[in-house]
């Protein structure tokens, strides 16, 4: 994810930023940036020299939506084989029926487990990349 976005105030290294292009907002699923009417927090790790008005650019890094996809998609699926597995080992002679009811509670599980982590996990800003 890369956006335009105005600085509308900076406190430290978080800055509150409104998004220029506002029709990337249309299919956006950030409950937080719905929330507070398009104004949403970014995070200035480079130190940049920002005041209001500016025009940035943000981004999310590739690094961290891997993470999110990997653990969003894994633990669950991981969860499943596991939970499929377990059930040959304890009970050879289970139907098939039995492994798919047990692999499918394991993978909800598992995606629970991860949406509970992930509420409960510090909110991961998105980064200023460069002023614009």
């Amino acid at each position: 994810m890369q956006e335009k976005a105005k600085v509308v105030k900076v406190e430290g290294s978080v800055v509150s930023v409104v998004p220029v292009d506002i029709e990337a907002c249309v299919g956006c699923a950030n409950a937080e940036c719905r929330k507070n009417g398009s104004l949403f927090a970014a995070v200035n790790r480079e130190g940049f020299e920002l005041a209001p008005g500016m025009e940035v650019r943000i981004a999310s890094p590739a690094r961290k939506q891997l993470a999110q996809a990997l653990l969003a998609v894994g633990v669950p699926t991981l969860a499943a084989g596991l939970g499929g597995k377990a059930l040959d080992a304890r009970l050879p002679g289970a139907g098939e029926a039995a492994r798919a009811g047990l692999s499918l509670a394991a993978f909800l599980a598992g995606a629970v487990l991860v949406y509970a982590l992930s509420r409960a996990a510090p909110k991961d800003l998105p980064e200023i990349v460069e002023i614009l």
